[in-house]
């Protein structure tokens, strides 16, 4: 349910490494004031979708549209968006 203005937008995300399809066609709005958890089996893509989410991996198509800002546009400064954009990433030993 929506909270707020959308903050995420995800468009048919895709990365693919070889013939190896780790996220196909990843659709998600990620709003104001929601708070997301990325859950599934080891392999399953979760920690690919996180960076792709901020380009530390540059998805193989889609879009990421972060504030109303098409991230993966040229000119665009992803280390002002970094700045801006928060994940916790898990860890053996974080919990």
């Amino acid at each position: 349910m929506a909270q707020g203005n959308p903050l995420i937008e995800v468009q048919g995300l895709k990365k693919y490494f070889g013939k190896v399809h780790a996220l196909d066609d990843i659709t998600e709005t990620i709003y104001e004031g929601e708070v997301v958890a990325v859950i599934g089996p080891s392999g399953s893509g979760k920690s690919t979708f996180l960076r792709c989410l901020n380009l530390l991996e540059m998805p193989s198509s889609g879009k990421v549209i972060f504030e109303g800002t098409d991230i993966m546009q040229r000119g665009v400064d992803i280390n002002h968006i970094r700045q801006r954009m928060g994940m916790v990433f898990q860890q053996l030993n974080l919990f």
